[in-house]
């Protein structure tokens, strides 16, 4: 059994949740699968919406995104380019072995989400996840919307989203059911 994590860089929860990754498959002593998906594609598959195009939500949101941040320790700043294409990213990021996905993808979203990195150039990607990767991303599409239409075929409607078998999760703030489901 393993943590399926679906995620996009474009959902700051989701890079909340990056950053919790490594402390959830060590307390769950299960293996986590780093799986890149298009947001985007969800939410059009779905007919979900991002919350901030809600003005009371999106209100909301942006406190409540910063009180998570202090409950992880994390250092969190909203980016001047929100919302951000990461069609390059996650392509990129899709391209690398799986095994490999979860140190560049938490690099890359500590850099937009702390940093102002603009992760729809290229150079800022491949300083990131390699050159090799950007290169290679085009011929990663199919691969990524197949990542992302099977996401939504088990139930994903926005990111964070975590499987652990049939079980889905979604959002940073049910991490502790996926570990308390990976220890069943």
């Amino acid at each position: 059994m393993s943590i399926e994590f679906f995620y996009d860089l474009a959902s700051p929860y989701t890079y909340l949740a990056m950053t919790q990754m490594q402390r959830i498959g060590r307390e769950a002593d299960t293996p986590v699968r780093w799986r890149p998906f298009f947001l985007g594609g969800v939410f059009k598959a779905t007919g979900n919406a991002p919350p901030a195009l809600v003005a009371a939500r999106g209100r909301y949101m942006m406190k409540d995104l910063y009180r998570w941040a202090r409950v992880y320790g994390q250092d969190f700043s909203f980016p001047s380019r929100f919302p951000a294409n990461t069609l390059l990213a996650m392509r990129a990021l899709q391209s690398l072995p799986e095994a490999e996905r979860a140190e560049p993808s938490l690099a890359l979203g500590r850099a937009y989400w702390t940093q102002d990195a603009d992760i729809t150039d290229a150079a800022v990607v491949a300083s990131f996840v390699g050159q090799d990767a950007v290169d290679a991303s085009a011929a990663h599409k199919d691969a990524l919307r197949a990542a992302t239409d099977e996401a939504v075929a088990r139930g994903a409607f926005g990111a964070p989203t975590f499987l652990v078998g049939d079980a889905l999760f979604f959002g940073n703030d049910r991490l502790d059911f996926v570990v308390r489901e990976a220890k069943k």
